[in-house]
Order: C-alpha cells, then structure tokens, then sequence
C-alpha cells in the first residue's frame, strides 16, 4: 500500500486543482467579458457592474467568518455545522433584501439610473451561493479541491456561453443577471450533493456556547473579510460616483483583467493553505510560511508583471478601439497582484493561528488607504485611481509581513529575501517583451495576433532562465513539491 501523503503533498495536489481549474474558470470568464464588450455599451457593463458589486458587499458583510471558522476547526460536529448553516441564511436575507430595498439611493449616489433593474436578479443569485456556501466550506475542510475545482469550472463555463448567447440575442445588461443566476444553480447544486445533507442539515437544539464562540473567533474574521472585499470592490463604487458608469466600466474590465495572478492563483493557494496550516504544530506553520511564501511569489509575479508588460498588445489585439482606454489602466493595476499574494499566504497563517484581531486591523488599514486614496488622487484622473489601489496593497503586503515579525519573530528580511529572487527574474521577461515589441514594430509586422503571440513566447523564455538562474533555490523547491505529488499520484494509481 502506498504511504499516506504528507500535508505539502495535498496541499500541493489541491493547489493544483484549484489553480488550474480557477485559471480556467476565470479565463473563460474573461473570455465572456471581453466578448461581451462588442455587443453591450461600456454604461451598461459599467452599471451592472456597480449592481454586483452591491449585493457582493451585503453578502460578504454578512458571513461573520463562519467559512473560516468550519475549515480551521476540523473536528467541529453537526451541531456547530447546523448552528452554522441556520445563522448564515438567516443574516443574508437580511442582508442581501436590504441591498433591494436601498436601490434607488443608491443608483443616485453610484450614478447609474437603471441599477435597480439588475440588482433583485443578482440578489437572486448572491442567495443561491449563500445556500452552496457551507457545504463547500465543508469540502474544501476535507481537502476535497477536486469537486470544488470541477463545480467552479461548470458554473464558469454556463455563465460564459449564456451571458454571451443571451447578448447577442439582444437581452442587453439582463443577459448577465440571468447567467448569474444559472451560474449559481448549478454550483449549489453541485456543492449540495456532495455533501451528506446529515451533515449540515441535521437540526440541533440552539446552544449559546456554540455561537459565542463562532462569533468571537468569526467577527473579527468577518470584519476583515469583509474589509478585504471591500478593499477590492468599493474602489469601482468611488469610481463610478467621480467618474461615472462608462468610465467604470473601463476600469473594472481592467481591473478584472489584472486580478487574475492575484484571485485565482494567490486566493486559490491561500485556500488550500489554511486547512494544512490547520493540521500543523506552530514550528511547522512557521517553516512552512516562509516557504511557501517563496513559492507563491515564483508562480504569481511572472503573470503579474508579464501582464503588464503586455497589457497594450493585449487590448489592442481583443478590443475594440472603443476599449483601448483599458490598457494604461491594466499596465498600472497589474502592480496589486504582486503584492497582493503575499497578503492571502499571511492571511491563512494568522487564521490557523486564531490571530483574527490581526486579520480584522491590516484590511481596516488597507481598505482606509484606498479609499483614502481614491477619494484625493483619484479625483485627479481614473490612472491616477488605478495607482493608488496599487500603493495600498503594497502597504498592507508589508504591514501583514511586519504583523508576522511582531507575533512569532519572522524576521522580515527571512520573507522578504524569498520574494526577491522571483521578483527579480521578472527583469529579463520584461527585456524580452519589450525587446520583442520593438523588433516587430521595427520590421513593420502588424498583423493581429502575431504580436501578442511573440511576446507571450519571449516573456515565458525570459522567466524560466531569469527564474532557474536568479531564484534558483526557490524553483528547485518547486519542482520536486511538483514532483512529488506526481509521483504520489503514480503510486496511488498502481496501488
């Protein structure tokens, strides 16, 4: 019989199935995006937008952590699951119906006139999530990345080919309304039958003690959530009441766009990080922080900053030229997913070790910073918006690298000194796009695509050398992590 796999391993298996299929989910979903902008006007995108956005932040203000809490207490019984289960529905109705009685002051503020004909749907479907949302927490708890991978790729791919199918039919801004809705039955559907309905849904007598203590460990957690959400949505809300919704419509696709590394590589790994921190001793959390620190930065910061480096043949070679305002936005918004990683890796440490209050304080910084930001330089122009988002995640990756020092002494130059090799092995990657954008345009090649193409090609050459010679250490690692798991997934099959 094979041996049981260690943590690393599962937790490097289950990094790889969320990535992969997260990359996947979300490339077709921006696939979706940016077909979508040739049949929908940049207000109509812009206003639903805003509308999400709304019931995305009820939502998320009303979880008090009760996600975190299941996966950080792996031996909590079906009474704490059931507890949990009845207070999370019951705080999203309250919610998420206030979010549909408060449509039109918020229309007026948002400037988006027609932001309640959206807002009831993806209510609609915020809700369907929220009924999907334990069982997947329960998941994600055994480590089962497989089915979660697998129910977030077919939600993503419904949502795609309906919202697009229904644009081109003619359904305008409702197209993405309806295929939010189909997107989100289909994932509850998939998270609720696979998962025994005993076991989140076995009815229990209501215990004070339970709920005091998902509370005190969940609204701290909440708060900081809830921050960290904002931190990433509120900036298009301040934007559209400058701006407008035709400008922020621009910026959201941009900034969608640069999420990518940050969302569905850095989020997905920091998902899987939280229930392996869980199953370690503190000597063994500590260790592991600091490397998979160095990990996450060598996957992350190519795509990041190869993004932007490509980011104006990118939108020149997809969009129309109605939508090449996007790429200096994209160009300067790809700066937050370099930094942005940092602060999931520490998030889920400081989750495994119940420090939520440390959680709860660094997304109230860094969401103040932004909207301290947003609402002065931001007023100058949307760019200058797009780089204040960008200086305030930089701050909180580095307040979050001093929160770890003060609590259990990593030293900050023991996890600064893992990020920088993989930073700099991004150096050549750019010389190699810009090298190769300079070559094409001096020999007068412009046909659509080939430019995208070759960039794409150059950078990936630049980084592998740059990562195998600068951060030699930290791609050893990750090849035999890699290794690893696929040897053990060899000797289970044969088993």
């Amino acid at each position: 019989m094979a041996d049981a796999p260690s943590i690393g391993t599962q937790a490097v298996r289950g990094a790889g199935w969320t990535i992969v299929t997260g990359v996947g989910s979300r490339g077709l979903g921006l696939v979706g995006t940016i077909v979508l902008t040739y049949f929908l006007a940049r207000d109509v995108i812009g206003e639903v937008s805003d509308a999400s956005i709304v019931v995305l932040l009820a939502n998320q203000f009303s979880t008090i952590g009760i996600g975190n809490y299941l996966i950080s207490k792996p031996n909590a019984g079906r009474d704490v699951v059931w507890h949990a289960t009845a207070f999370h529905l019951a705080l999203g109705v309250l919610a998420i119906g206030a979010c549909v009685l408060l449509q039109r002051p918020l229309a007026v503020w948002m400037k988006a006139p027609t932001l309640g004909e959206y807002l009831p749907g993806l209510a609609l479907s915020v809700m369907l999530d929220r009924i999907g949302f334990i069982p997947e927490r329960l998941l994600a708890r055994s480590m089962r990345f497989r089915r979660i991978g697998i129910s977030r790729t077919v939600g993503e791919l419904t949502y795609t080919s309906m919202s697009v199918g229904m644009a081109v039919l003619g359904f305008g801004g409702m197209a993405i309304v309806y295929a939010n809705v189909m997107r989100s039955v289909l994932r509850m559907i998939v998270a609720v039958t696979a998962v025994d309905r005993a076991d989140w849904l076995t009815p229990s007598r209501y215990s004070p003690e339970i709920l005091r203590a998902i509370l005190r460990f969940g609204a701290p957690m909440s708060v900081g959530s809830s921050a960290e959400l904002a931190s990433r949505r509120l900036d298009n809300l301040l934007v559209s009441s400058l701006w407008g919704a035709d400008v922020v419509g621009v910026y959201n696709l941009a900034y969608n766009v640069a999420d990518v590394p940050a969302v569905q590589v850095g989020e997905q790994i920091g998902d899987v990080l939280l229930p392996s921190f869980a199953k370690m001793d503190h000597a063994q959390q500590k260790a592991a922080l600091v490397r998979s620190t160095g990990l996450l930065a060598l996957v992350v910061f190519p795509l990041a900053v190869g993004l932007g480096a490509i980011a104006p043949t990118v939108v020149r070679t997809l969009l129309k030229p109605t939508w090449y305002d996007v790429a200096p936005m994209l160009t300067i918004l790809s700066a937050l997913s370099v930094t942005r990683p940092v602060g999931w890796t520490i998030n889920s440490y400081l989750q495994a070790r119940d420090a939520t209050r440390s959680i709860m304080m660094l997304e109230i910084v860094k969401l103040i910073a932004i909207v301290v930001a947003i609402v002065t330089l931001g007023r100058i122009s949307p760019l200058w918006a797009c780089g204040a988002v960008g200086v305030a995640f930089a701050l909180h990756a580095l307040a979050s690298l001093w929160v770890v020092y003060r609590l259990d002494g990593i030293p900050l130059t023991r996890t600064i000194g893992k990020v920088m090799p993989p930073l700099l092995a991004c150096l050549p990657m750019v010389a190699l796009i810009l090298g190769a954008r300079y070559a094409l345009s001096a020999a007068g090649v412009e046909m659509r695509g080939v430019g995208l193409f070759v960039e794409l090609v150059a950078g990936a050459i630049g980084y592998v050398v740059g990562a195998l010679v600068i951060a030699r250490a930290t791609s050893r690692d990750f090849l035999t992590l890699v290794g690893n798991a696929l040897r053990g997934r060899r000797s289970r099959a044969r088993s």
